[in-house]
């Protein structure tokens, strides 16, 4: 019952997160999250085309303090409501925005995600989120050079520009 109530009301800043599972939690946010967000400092995304800002350190970020994409200036598209102006990313945020993120943001939302209502998914992608800082060595390795894709590859064997 405890659970059914969770997935349905608004968290305030007095909730507290509750254990998740890290590991789970990037796999979950790589499903749900890391086609348009990256985890890096630098805003690399190796899954997709990084159209929102970096979840790099969100937890407790103000919001539309990173910038999205390469084009837009806030987390929520080209302008900020009035509701979502000044929201810090505190842990009952994220999880209320992962379960509607329309609600959070005062309207709708210009990426393709109608949230999650499962309070344990959203749980182990806080908890993932918390990871994301620079006391996390693999934040700051070398990003891995990206590999030319096969026809590039073929092309440039076939026409000696290799």
């Amino acid at each position: 019952a405890a659970k059914a109530t969770l997935e349905n009301r608004d968290l305030d800043d007095s909730w507290q997160l509750p254990d998740g599972n890290v590991k789970r939690g990037k796999a979950l946010f790589k499903k749900h999250c890391a086609q348009c967000h990256s985890m890096f400092p630098d805003g690399r995304n190796i899954l997709g085309t990084s159209q929102g800002p970096t979840m790099f350190n969100v937890c407790g970020r103000v919001s539309g303090e990173e910038t999205v994409g390469r084009a837009r200036p806030n987390e929520f598209g080209d302008t900020l409501s009035d509701k979502t102006r000044q929201v810090v990313w505190t842990d009952a945020a994220l999880m209320n925005y992962m379960r509607d993120p329309s609600k959070t943001s005062g309207g709708p939302v210009t990426m393709n995600f109608e949230g999650i209502k499962d309070v344990q998914t959203r749980v182990d992608i806080v908890q993932f989120l918390h990871s994301l800082t620079w006391d996390n060595p693999i934040m700051s390795e070398t990003p891995p050079s990206k590999q030319p894709n096969i026809l590039t590859t073929y092309w440039r064997k076939m026409t000696g520009s290799a």
